[in-house]
């Protein structure tokens, strides 16, 4: 589906009357689900494209300290901006919850394994496509994982900054020559 189906298909629902919960869509137009998931990275984002009030839909979806660690690791490796005031202004459901269930938004964030050091989502200093690379095969000399959502939590950064520069993180493996280890 292309962007303007999809869309075109979350305000059909969303004036027909029917939930545009997540796990509602998700569970009864996968379809759709599925293609705004791969359009836009997350179901909010699909529905901002389409005008639909966020905060209206997300006042009654789970918003359980499970589902917010989950919705945040989707987040940070999706490569979306962690930072509090941004996610105020897009998320404030999930911004809310965040602080209610966990203290604090950076305190979320580190309950859902994110390391709270490499959350600025800009390219490290001195980050060459060889030291890439070389990054890479220190990691599998170390056995540290290839995962690329594992290696995103631990140091978004540099996970986001490989799968832009290789256009995509298997391609990043392929290239270290680390290829079938990353599984």
């Amino acid at each position: 589906m292309i962007r303007e189906t999809i869309i075109r298909k979350i305000v059909e629902l969303d004036l027909a009357g029917h939930s545009l919960q997540e796990d509602t869509v998700k569970a009864t137009n996968e379809l759709l689900y599925v293609a705004a998931m791969s359009e836009f990275g997350s179901w909010e984002t699909a529905l901002v494209y389409a005008g639909v009030s966020v905060r209206d839909v997300g006042r009654f979806r789970d918003l359980s300290p499970d589902r917010i660690k989950q919705q945040l690791r989707r987040l940070c490796t999706t490569g979306y901006d962690l930072g509090a005031k941004v996610n105020q202004d897009r998320d404030r459901a999930l911004y809310d919850a965040a602080r209610q269930h966990f203290g604090g938004w950076r305190d979320a964030l580190a309950a859902a394994g994110i390391n709270l050091a490499n959350v600025t989502h800009r390219k490290p200093k001195n980050l060459d496509r060889e030291t890439m690379l070389l990054w890479l095969r220190n990691r599998h000399s170390a056995q540290q994982t290839l995962v690329y959502t594992e290696v995103c939590l631990e140091n978004r950064d540099y996970a986001l900054a490989i799968r832009r520069e290789f256009g995509s993180w298997a391609k990043a493996i392929d290239e270290a020559t680390l290829a079938g280890d990353a599984d």
